[in-house]
């Protein structure tokens, strides 16, 4: 079959959410095109947006002068890789948008009940192996389940038997909404619900500040199809896009509709069976003599780390320091097309920090407009809570890699919500096991041993947290418990990679440290690289698991005062290799150098290192032939000149490098 582009040469212009350049570029060079970064007399096509069109660019501009250049939608590129041939433009072309039909990126929209036909993003994994275009995005927000209940938006007068209205396809008539204008200092929300009984429906609406309760209405004459018009028009009236195609991109000074998530209702049974899941010690039968309440089996260092990791109150005081506004997407509401959206917006925030020159090549403004603008896109798409105080721009390194901890925090948290949402509430005998036992359960862990504090293994584990502390930080490490570990499936991966080479091996025992609400994920799920969306600037050495052989250096990224003073370090087995990449200041391109050097580890080297290395064999022999820092001396200067880096850094680029041996509860002050 011959190549979709086989003879064109198409030009772009515009910016389109969620896409990058680069990869459009390779979308067309890849499949016989040829890319121009002008529109000149031999450019068969223009690829645009209907925004661009309107508030026509130079390029638009030039192509409207020339009749032989096509001026189409994005949709019509994608379109023609995925069916691997040129696809006719007559659905394509874009023109002046009329006001009497909604038309999107220049291709009509045929109203339905179901959600548009948006394409979500393409990007490149972390090899820059092309992806194909992904298909169209499933319907968004819709009931699964006929046990779905929807909750009523808080402070809502009408009758306590209102339901949030499902119809017949399972579409969900809720919609949040959200919009930030750093410049204008908003940060308003916008909330819109059907109501009804079996005989009366209202539509509701409530909006105002962030952080605020605000003002409400109460809309429609009774009926289903009035409160539903009411419905619709209030949601085109705020987001400027039929309810139909409410995962259409969010539009300029417009609303941004936040897509959520719902969970089935417990059944009566089972909220019984819960109840009394947490009543410790009760001997009383449920419904049958043979279901008993039971203690938990877990030792008691484990139960004490299930209440740690699944602390409901960690995760509402994280996500209250991070400034996520948790009211408007709580934990298990929060859709994965709505984070990876987020990241998206943060790797186009990166790309235009990375290279000022795109404000005015994609986004036809000024740096510091378009900076505003994408700020205010990421803040619309990942609600925050401010107060009064003015959202603060993402204009700065600094200040991206704070939400990019946030995305990923958010979704190990998301993790840990599920475990705790999903644990089975009776064990395969049918009696009630107890709650912590049941998210210990969900974790899926092959082993966790407590290690008793008077063995060998215990001692010298506890000498490499305090021994190995760094000169310049001032936390106070007090051991709590240690615990040995082992995630299902990680050491055969581990063991079988194709890193796991004797010839290159440099095997080390490492620390990494995280919050501890992140910890659900990590144990479930492993120590995981960024996802392909997040942004390669968020990271001093590229998209890695980052590791020390300074305990307080990952101790610090635990923030343990925000779960008691209490933090969880993990000692990982990773596999370096030789050599490893040596740098002495960061560099976000540090994974693709090491690549490139045949190196699958970089060595981000500091000031102050360890004296000397042991074999790890001396805790255990199953650590035999594992490098861990000799303690008997502290760390001192490492001789490495103009370090950047205080201490060591060491980044492993593939999870297959990683295996967890052990996980430490401490207390940090």
């Amino acid at each position: 079959m011959a190549p979709s582009f086989k003879d064109f040469t198409i030009a772009l212009s515009g910016s389109f959410p969620g896409q990058k350049q680069a990869n459009l570029i390779n979308y067309i060079n890849s499949n016989g095109g040829k890319h121009s970064a002008k529109v000149t007399d031999s450019c068969t096509h223009l690829v645009t947006s209907q925004k661009d069109f309107d508030n026509p660019s130079p390029k638009v501009k030039q192509a409207s002068d020339r009749p032989n250049t096509k001026i189409v939608s994005l949709e019509w590129l994608l379109d023609s890789v995925e069916a691997k041939k040129k696809v006719k433009e007559t659905q394509y072309l874009v023109a002046a948008t009329p006001k009497s039909k909604d038309i999107t990126n220049g291709k009509k929209r045929a109203r339905a009940e179901s959600v548009g036909n948006d394409k979500p993003s393409q990007a490149l994994d972390g090899n820059n192996k092309q992806e194909p275009p992904a298909k169209k995005q499933k319907d968004g927000q819709k009931a699964k389940s006929e046990s779905i209940r929807i909750p009523i938006d808080e402070g809502c007068p009408l009758d306590p038997d209102a339901r949030v209205y499902i119809d017949d396809t399972g579409v969900i008539y809720d919609a949040a909404l959200n919009q930030t204008n750093v410049g204008n200092n908003n940060n308003k929300f916008y909330r819109i619900q059907v109501l009804g009984t079996s005989k009366t429906y209202k539509t509701w609406t409530r909006w105002g500040r962030v952080g605020e309760h605000g003002q409400s209405a109460i809309l429609g004459d009774d009926s289903l199809d009035d409160a539903i018009r009411q419905f619709e028009k209030k949601f085109k009236d705020k987001t400027g896009h039929n309810w139909a195609n409410r995962l259409d991109g969010p539009k300029k000074n417009k609303y941004t509709f936040l897509e959520r998530n719902y969970e089935e209702d417990s059944s009566e049974d089972e909220k019984d069976l819960l109840g009394a899941g947490s009543r410790r010690g009760s001997k009383k039968s449920l419904g049958s003599e043979n279901k008993v309440v039971v203690e938990s089996t877990l030792p008691k260092p484990v139960q004490r780390l299930m209440q740690l990791i699944f602390n409901q109150a960690y995760f509402d005081t994280t996500m209250m320091e991070m400034s996520y506004d948790a009211n408007k997407l709580p934990l298990g509401k929060l859709s994965k097309r709505t984070l990876k959206t987020g990241f998206e917006r943060l790797e186009e925030l990166a790309e235009l920090l990375a290279n000022p020159a795109l404000a005015d090549e994609q986004h036809n403004m000024p740096f510091a407009d378009a900076v505003m603008e994408l700020t205010n896109s990421y803040y619309s798409v990942i609600p925050h809570s401010f107060g009064r105080n003015r959202p603060p721009m993402i204009g700065s390194d600094e200040r991206l890699k704070k939400e990019v901890d946030l995305l990923e925090s958010l979704s190990d948290m998301e993790i840990a919500n599920e475990i705790m949402k999903d644990a089975s509430v009776t064990d395969e005998k049918g009696n009630v096991t107890h709650p912590l036992d049941r998210q210990y359960a969900g974790l899926g862990m092959q082993e966790m041993t407590p290690l008793d504090n008077t063995s060998n293994e215990f001692k010298q584990l506890r000498d490499y947290l305090i021994q190995s502390h760094g000169y310049t930080h001032h936390l106070q490490l007090k051991v709590q418990d240690i615990f040995r570990i082992e995630r299902c499936g990680e050491l055969d991966r581990f063991s079988n990679s194709p890193f796991a080479n004797p010839k290159t091996s440099d095997r080390r025992l490492l620390w990494h440290g995280s919050r501890c609400t992140n910890f659900g994920g990590i144990l479930s799920q492993g120590l995981r690289i960024a996802p392909p969306e997040a942004p390669v600037s968020g990271y001093a050495f590229g998209k890695g698991i980052y590791m020390a052989d300074i305990s307080t250096k990952s101790a610090n990224y635990c923030f343990a005062h925000s779960s008691g003073n209490i933090g969880l370090l993990l000692l990982c087995e990773a596999e370096l290799g030789k050599p490893m990449l040596e740098l002495s200041g960061g560099d976000p391109s540090a994974g693709a150098m090491a690549k490139s050097q045949g190196c699958i580890a970089t060595w981000g080297k500091g000031g102050t290192a360890p004296r000397g290395w042991k074999d790890a064999g001396c805790v255990r022999e199953g650590l035999r032939g594992v490098l861990m820092p000799d303690t008997t001396q502290p760390p001192g200067p490492s001789g490495v000149d103009g370090a950047y880096l205080l201490y060591n850094e060491y980044i492993a680029y593939d999870v297959a490098q990683i295996r967890l041996r052990y996980l430490f509860r401490v207390e940090m002050k």
